[in-house]
């Protein structure tokens, strides 16, 4: 293997020659002087050494490279490696410095190259260019992560004189199934689900072949020789039909709710243009409000959303996500996502998609599960565990090894895409850390939670694993846990955990095996966005989220912090308020509007007395509390018993939404803050008054900005207006407390992360003013903002503080 000096390939791009100093000899038996090296530099030949890491096997990369040396009329070889994709190149100069700029340009659609090093070789005379057998040591390879259709399987799955029309299994090495198929590493057909589907002897002979499209595509198949569809009814009996798709199709018309089988698991599916249809798989989902995802076909796209060209493009990537975009028309019935501006859409990322939409344009294509556990992934688990919701399943002999849920995310304008779920098309993709590691591994947080496995700089995060609250969500952990240990080969020194006792993620923690560190919550949040973004330095983190266990024993949720990786000091946060009945309190939001109001405002506030703001305010929220249990929330607060003491944004949050009477209780988590955020009014530029403590660590008080909002309902000013100077207030309290730490620490670079910033109003309001304050921002692209990062952030901080002890 090449001895590796990671360099630079500018010289390249800029066509001048390499100023990589003197040449390295490597291999057996390479002389300067050998006759064969002397022939070579007469020629004017020249050898480099190339390693890419990223995502580049199993997307046909040393296909491309090989097509593209015989294109450019280079020789030499190709071949995959533990530490991604080898090259050693030889030709002219000039030849070379095309082959390097082509390389990046015009790469396999579905990679991703992260780095690349090169290497200056003696010339060595090649003959031709070849791709030579993967060395695999004892190391591991990467694992493609599942790759939505590419445009020529679509071609030929619409080809009538294709061999492959209308074949639900297409799949070529630019597209399909990766990760959930396979069983081991390294990635080949007998280390997957299609290890029991024999190739066909034109198959074969694709997959033999060097310049074919499926040349190694480990799934190839096709109607001969790969797997098969089938119709079931739920109980058990097989649909006899001509198509199973076209008769799926015509039960979905017809109204009926089908499970249909995917690359990493089953949806849920029905018409999303029929609305009695929707509202039945409401009740029976026991999902009243929360959004459904759709998908449709790219095609329909602007019949249904304002999509822009960057949105259109995300959405048509091999990742293809469920993206949320500002929904337009009456296609698409309201009940799919009801009060809500936007549409979770996605397009089909499977042949199967494709041809069900080709008979019916809209589907509602929700997680196949029931409330809370993971993702089903065989006809059996739909048969236990979908039996009350779909009528029939439309399924296949293809197994789904590792399940794997939709990524969801959104797109900001002059901004970038933000993910919310990280899942299928990015798991399970490294991310890289901003400095080696030893061998660790993070268990994540309670809620929407992931795992990360790292060693050195690479950090391979866990698809979406979900609320850490029942058996079948704890068992898929586990599972992958393992997985990921026997995949990538690394068994972890150091075990991270959340701070809080009683997560389940840090009673698991607890049991394994290797040196235990907690990490608090918030602070892997902040240090989560630096790492993504390789910020080294001192930065202001801000951490907006529901609940964190803090170092006081008090639950956090609104901090500022200062420091770097591995040294965050809280320094300022939101006045703590009380929280009746804890968890109770968030599923019934008034009752914080209740606790709040009175323990800020006084007892006339929540029941009444003097003032007629307060008058009012007490009116308003009599409507949506008997007056027995504001009496005993009331009592609760004075006695300071069952309350718990919290800083939380996304709590206040929760109060003002229910002070506005936008909800009582919620059905889905945060479901009271999305609705504050999707009622308001642009161009609304007051907010409301606050009040800074200014010993550190700050604090933020909010009475006067809740007795202010209380003189707004009084006078009847419109919701959507007080949400407005609501979110405002937010904004600009928090550039003050920013502005005033920069001056005490001579900071400007500033990270936001957390959950309440998936509200795109507050955070594309947040960046503008910070940017315009003259601070340089930082907010998450490759990681959720949710707790999603969570474990990320808990490895860079949990190996920075080893580091300095």
């Amino acid at each position: 293997m090449l001895k590796r000096k990671r360099v630079s390939p500018a010289p390249f791009l800029h066509g001048s020659k390499s100023s990589h100093g003197k040449r390295k000899r490597t291999g057996k038996g390479e002389k300067g002087n050998s006759k064969k090296t002397r022939a070579a530099k007469s020629k004017g030949l020249i050898r480099y050494g190339i390693n890419i890491k990223g995502v580049v096997q199993g997307v046909g990369f040393r296909p491309f490279v090989y097509r593209l040396a015989h294109d450019i009329g280079l020789n030499g070889y190709v071949r995959n490696t533990i530490n991604g994709v080898d090259i050693e190149i030889e030709g002219s100069h000039k030849k070379i410095v095309g082959f390097v700029k082509r390389l990046q340009i015009q790469k396999p659609r579905a990679s991703r190259i992260d780095k690349i090093s090169i290497l200056d070789l003696e010339p060595k005379s090649y003959k031709r260019f070849s791709i030579r057998k993967s060395r695999v040591g004892k190391g591991f390879t990467q694992i493609s992560p599942d790759i939505a259709t590419c445009e020529y399987c679509l071609e030929e799955l619409n080809d009538r004189k294709d061999r492959r029309y209308e074949f639900p299994f297409i799949n070529c090495t630019n597209c399909g199934p990766r990760y959930s198929i396979i069983l081991k590493t390294p990635y080949d057909r007998k280390n997957t689900s299609m290890k029991r589907f024999v190739m066909c002897k034109d198959c074969a002979a694709e997959f033999t072949e060097v310049a074919d499209r499926r040349f190694h595509a480990q799934p190839d198949c096709c109607v001969d020789c790969g797997p098969r569809l089938f119709l079931y009814t739920l109980a058990g009996t097989k649909v006899i039909c001509k198509d199973p798709i076209i008769k799926t199709a015509e039960l979905l018309k017809r109204g009926k709710i089908v499970a249909i089988k995917g690359l990493g698991g089953f949806h849920i599916a029905c018409d999303a243009a029929n609305d009695k249809a929707v509202r039945t798989l409401r009740y029976l989902k026991k999902r009243p409000t929360k959004p459904f995802a759709i998908m449709v076909k790219s095609s329909d796209l602007t019949k249904i959303i304002d999509i822009t060209e960057y949105e259109k493009e995300l959405i048509n990537s091999p990742v293809a996500p469920v993206m949320l975009v500002r929904k337009k028309g009456k296609i698409i019935c309201e009940s799919v996502a009801p009060n809500n501006p936007y549409l979770g859409v996605m397009v089909p990322y499977a042949p199967l998609h494709h041809l069900l939409l080709k008979h019916i344009p809209y589907l509602v294509m929700t997680s196949g599960n029931i409330q809370d556990e993971p993702i089903v992934t065989d006809d059996d688990e739909v048969a236990e565990k979908l039996r009350s919701i779909v009528t029939h399943f439309l399924t296949h002999d293809r197994t789904i090894i590792n399940r794997c849920d939709d990524s969801i995310g959104f797109y900001l304008p002059n901004r970038g895409f933000s993910i919310i779920r990280r899942s299928r098309g990015y798991a399970p993709s490294y991310i890289d850390l901003p400095y080696s590691v030893k061998p660790s591994l993070a268990t994540g947080p309670y809620l929407k939670n992931t795992f990360t496995l790292a060693n050195r700089c690479e950090a391979y995060i866990s698809p979406h694993i979900g609320d850490l609250d029942n058996i079948e969500t704890l068992k898929f952990f586990d599972e992958m846990v393992k997985k990921y240990k026997r995949w990538f080969r690394i068994e972890p020194e150091m075990i991270i955990h959340d701070l809080h006792p009683d997560y389940l993620s840090t009673k698991i923690a607890k049991k394994m095996r290797g040196e235990k560190i907690a990490v608090q919550h918030h602070i892997a949040h902040v240090v989560s966005c630096l790492g993504e973004h390789g910020v080294l330095d001192k930065a202001i983190g801000i951490a907006f989220d529901g609940t964190g266990f803090g170092t006081d024993g008090k639950i956090w949720g609104g901090e500022f912090f200062i420091g770097d990786l591995g040294d965050q000091k809280r320094v300022g946060h939101l006045e703590y308020l009380p929280l009746p009945g804890g968890e109770a309190s968030i599923m019934k939001p008034y009752r914080i509007a209740l606790a709040y109001l009175y323990k800020l405002l006084g007892s006339s506030a929540a029941q009444s007395g003097k003032g007629r703001s307060r008058l009012a305010a007490a009116k308003k929220i009599s409507q949506l509390a008997p007056s027995r249990e504001i009496k005993m929330i009331t009592r609760m607060v004075d006695l300071d018993r069952s309350v718990v003491y919290t800083s939380s944004m996304g709590r206040l949050f929760d109060c003002v939404a229910a002070m506005l009477g936008l909800i009582q209780e919620i059905t889905y988590e945060a479901e009271a803050a999305i609705n504050l955020e999707y009622i308001v009014r642009s161009g609304v530029s007051a907010g409301y008054p606050y009040a800074l403590e200014l010993i550190e660590p700050l604090v933020i008080k909010i009475e006067p900005m809740l007795g202010a909002i209380v003189k707004d309902i009084e006078k009847g000013i419109p919701n959507s207006v007080i949400a407005a100077k609501f979110h405002n207030t937010v904004a600009a309290f928090s550039l003050n407390v920013t502005e005033k730490l920069s001056t005490l620490y001579r900071v400007k670079k500033v990270c936001f992360s957390g959950g309440v910033f998936q509200n795109r109003y507050l955070l594309n309001l947040m960046i503008a003013k910070f940017e315009k304050a003259g601070f340089e921002v930082y907010f998450h692209h490759k990681l959720p903002t949710n707790d999603g990062c969570i474990s990320y952030g808990q490895v860079i901080y949990a190996n920075s503080v080893e580091r300095r002890t």
